[in-house]
Parts: structure tokens; sequence; C-alpha cells
């Protein structure tokens, strides 16, 4: 091991290299994962993640424009150092936003919530120290150093530690316990991760004469343990890369597999309301012929009895075996939830919605005076939410889903809005089989269905249903 520290400390630009690398390829995963998860609550953050490991690597790769003989010129060392300080603010805007993931409403609009801004006044002022104290004749070298430690201490030991514990906070918030064993591990990786990178990255920094910086430093580390410090940064870097990565591909996979299953759980209530149409054509069939036998045995009563009684034992058999079929095939075709009133059915297929596609979801009851529903239109309720959401997953490409229940004088109303991009996304024309569904259960409720939409304003599904 004595031979690798050696090379290891002799070869600093393949390790600046290495640490750069490290954060740069964390910062292109993350930009394709924003593609194709943003709209998840989880998500949420990443972005400030992805500008922190781009200027991290910027950092990183700094000594490779110099000869290890030279210094950075005065402006690459200032452009360096501001590099740095913008990206420990931004590691500390994301962790800061996994701890208090929610941002703030004022008059129904988004406000920059107070997180983002103490990150700003934090930036500004040592952004402001660093001016002052170049104007008050500190050497310009020694500002830079002092600078840097400031930052480190600052920014990137809270950013790193909350961000440690913020994320697990955030995980087991965001995701259900079905998936958590699934998702879990990987997130750990990313946290533990932070953690470390809270030591090697804000803990050991440049050397300075004063405490704690003259205990522990980047250049008595490497004395002592003969480990670069950049190698175990760019390592950190590693850890948190394939942490994340791993954890979104498996959330992906699992909003996909949950998505088909709810088509596929659509497709199959279709298929129950078409056979149980057909089973209304046959039982109607079956009391028709029962009625038929009955006129015929009223017939044969005055010359032959016996042959009519015989006819209505036929009669009976018949009707008892058609309504046997009929009690099978309606507690069959009824589906789940029969036990179940408006609010618990709302909720859980809410809750499932929610766990599964990681969306940020409310659920609203408003009112007095709750009316019960039948059992038959309870179901065509939950349809038509299943129908809405599961659009919402698939085509919305919304953040946030807001659904209110009100119970009206005369009426409920049953509102799911998204903040999607709208009717550009949403089949909402003769094509779409599931606007179909929903408008013909609305019309078996004697309902309206109103939709509300625009480009990239999201939509809006609206149910009133009489009493």
């Amino acid at each position: 091991m004595h031979w690798l520290r050696e090379f290891l400390a002799a070869q600093h630009l393949l390790v600046a290299f290495f640490h750069g690398q490290a954060f740069f390829v964390l910062a292109l995963s993350i930009a394709f994962l924003i593609g194709r998860s943003f709209r998840l609550e989880i998500s949420r953050g990443l972005a400030a993640l992805a500008i922190f490991g781009l200027c991290e690597a910027l950092v990183a790769w700094f000594p490779l424009l110099t000869s290890a003989a030279m210094a950075l010129p005065p402006w690459l060392a200032w452009m360096r150092l501001l590099i740095l300080g913008i990206g420990y603010a931004f590691l500390l805007t994301f962790a800061l936003q996994s701890y208090f993931p929610f941002e703030m409403r004022s008059a129904g609009r988004l406000t920059m919530p107070p997180r983002r801004i103490v990150v700003v006044v934090l930036l500004l002022l040592w952004m402001a120290g660093l001016a002052i104290t170049c104007r008050v004749g500190v050497p310009p070298e020694q500002v830079r150093v002092y600078g840097e430690i400031i930052a480190r201490y600052g920014m990137v030991i809270p950013g790193g530690l909350i961000g440690m514990w913020g994320l697990r906070r955030h995980t087991y918030r965001t995701i259900g316990r079905e998936r958590l064993p699934l998702v879990g591990p990987h997130l750990r990786v990313t946290g533990v991760a932070l953690g470390f990178f809270a030591l090697f990255g804000g803990l050991i920094g440049p050397a300075a004469p004063f405490f704690p910086v003259n205990l522990i430093n980047e250049e008595l580390f490497l004395q002592v343990t003969g480990l670069p410090v950049a190698l175990l940064r760019g390592l950190c870097g590693t850890a948190i890369a394939y942490g994340i990565v791993r954890a979104f591909n498996v959330i992906l996979t699992e909003i996909e597999l949950w998505l088909e299953n709810m088509e596929r759980r659509q497709a199959l209530t279709r298929e129950r309301e078409r056979i149980g149409r057909e089973l209304h054509d046959g039982a109607i069939q079956s009391i028709y012929a029962a009625g038929l036998m009955l006129e015929s045995a009223y017939h044969t009563i005055p010359g032959d009895p016996q042959a009519a009684r015989a006819l209505l034992a036929r009669v009976i058999e018949s009707l008892n075996q058609t309504i046997k079929e009929i009690r099978r095939y309606i507690f069959d075709l009824r589906g789940e939830m029969l036990e179940y009133d408006l609010e618990t059915g709302l909720n859980k297929i809410i809750k499932d919605f929610r766990v599964n596609t990681l969306l940020e979801t409310e659920f609203v009851v408003k009112g007095e005076g709750r009316v019960p529903l039948g059992i038959e239109r309870r179901q065509h309720i939950f349809q038509i939410a299943r129908e809405v959401l599961t659009n919402v997953a698939r085509h919305a490409k919304a953040r946030r889903v807001e659904v209110s229940l009100t119970y009206n004088a005369h009426n409920l109303e049953l509102r799911i809005s998204d903040d999607g991009v709208g009717l550009a996304a949403l089949p909402i024309d003769g094509e779409g089989q599931g606007l179909r569904n929903i408008r013909e259960r609305a019309r078996l409720l004697d309902g309206k269905l109103e939709i509300s939409t625009a480009p990239n304003q999201g939509m809006t599904f609206t149910l009133t249903v009489p009493y």
C-alpha cells in the first residue's frame, strides 16, 4: 500500500482529473434523470445537486490548466473561488430542499421559499466579505485561502450533513413502505456519501495558521495518510452519482409497472362491464323463456295437470338457476372496494396514486350534510377518479395534483386538477378511450363533466353528481 500512496501523491493531476470526472458524471447523470423525473416530488432539488456537481468538477479541473511548478493566474484563481462558492451554495440549497421539501404559497402563487433566501443571503455575505477584505489591504492570496475555508466550513459541512439527514427524511416521507426496500439502500449510499463529503470536502481544506485549520487540512492529511483528499472527494462524488442513478432507475421502473397495472385493471373493468351487459341480456332471455313455459303450463292445467306440474317444476328450477347465476356474476363483476364509503375509497385511490407515482398529491374534503351513495354510483366515481389520475400520470407531465370532494346542498362535486402540460398531452377528442369511459360513467350517474384546460396550464376535471 505504501507504493500506492506514493504513486497517488505524485500523480496529483491524475487525481484531480478523477475528482472532476466523478462530479461531472454526477451532474450529467442528474441532467438526464431530470428530463424523465422532474415531476416527481422526490426529485425536487436535483437540479441544485447537478449544478453543485458541475461546479465541483470545474474547481477540481483548474489545476490541469497550469503546470505543477506554476500557480494559477490571479484572474483564474478568483474565478475558481467564485465557482467554488456558488457550487457549495447549491449544495446547501439541495440539502435544505431535501429537509424542508414544501414551498410557500402566497395568493395562489409560488414565492421564493425561506430556505433559498437563507442560501442567497449567505452567498452574498460571503462575496461581500471577500470584497471588503480586499479593500482593506489583505493580500489577495490570503483572501482566497480564507474565503475557501469559510465556504467549506459555512456551506459544505452543513450542506453535507443536512443533505444526508434530509435525504433520509424525504425518502421515508415520499416513498411507500412497499417500495422502500427497493429504493432505500441506494439513497442511503447517497446520504452516506454526502456525509463523507462534509468531512473530506468541508472539514479538510487548505492550510491556514488558525484553529482548527492548523490541525486538520489537506497537507497534514496527505502527510499522515499518504492519500490526497481529492481522491476521497472523487470517491464521494462517484458514490453520490451511483446512489442517485440506481434509486431513480428503480423508481421510474416501478412507476411504469404501476401504470401498466392500472391500465390492465381499467381494461379488466371495461371487460367486466361488457360481460355484465351480456349477462343482463342472457338473464332477460332466461326469464322470457320461463314466462313462455309458465304460459304453456297455464294452458296445460285443464287437460293434463300432471304435465303442468312437471312443467312448473322445470320453470322453478330454471328461475332458481338464473337467480344463482345473476348473484354469482354480480358478486364477481362489481369488483373491489364495495365496503368503502366515498371518502375512504377516494382516499385509498389517491394514496395508491401518490405512493406509486411519487407526485405531490393533496386530497381535500369540503361541505357538511354528507349524503351516502349506493354501491353502483360509488363504483362509477371510483373508476372515474382512477381513469383521470392514470391519465395525469401517463400524459400530463405534472408535478402536483389536487383532488377535492365537495358536498353541496343538492349534489357533490369531485374536482381533479394538475399543473401539467394541459390539452397538448391528453387525447380528449373522440379517439381517447379513457375520456369516452369517463363521459359514459358521468352519464350513468346523471352527472355533469366539465374539462378546463389550456396549453402548459394543466387540466381540471370537474364531475358534478346529483344526490
